[in-house]
């Protein structure tokens, strides 16, 4: 149900429905973690064989921009990207060896006393991030 419901988003928004987009966003719903664009270029690029790392790459900036997805920065200097599913607000635990990523159930920040920040400053986003080893990297 949610792919039809992302290709009534982008149709609606006067885009294709273009082969590439629909494998990019099959790719995204079985996702189990955030993946990168080389990564699911990887794994597209055997069954579409005329796909190029650009087209990967502009659909995903175009499904951010639509707010599809979320893109996600780990500090290791590759975007991850993940669906931007409605009321699932949440953050991740990254491990610093094989770049696997985890969601951590609720927010941290809902915790913090920011309604009365100094100079009224008015929070509109934020993130946060556990970095570590997971079990199979602490060996």
């Amino acid at each position: 149900m949610i792919y039809e419901q992302l290709l009534a988003e982008l149709a609606s928004n006067n885009y294709k429905l273009t082969p590439q987009r629909r494998e990019i966003i099959r790719i995204l719903i079985r996702a189990r973690s955030p993946l990168s664009a080389k990564e699911i270029y990887k794994r597209l690029s055997v069954k579409l064989s005329n796909l190029s790392f650009d087209t990967v790459y502009r659909t995903l900036a175009t499904l951010k921009d639509l707010g599809i997805v979320n893109k996600l920065d780990f500090q290791d200097g590759c975007g991850r990207y993940e669906l931007n599913r409605c009321n699932d607000h949440h953050h991740h635990m990254v491990c610093l060896k094989c770049g696997e990523a985890w969601e951590i159930p609720g927010c941290p920040v809902e915790h913090l006393p920011i309604s009365n920040l100094p100079n009224n400053f008015k929070v509109t986003d934020h993130r946060f991030e556990l970095f570590g080893y997971c079990r199979s990297c602490q060996d």
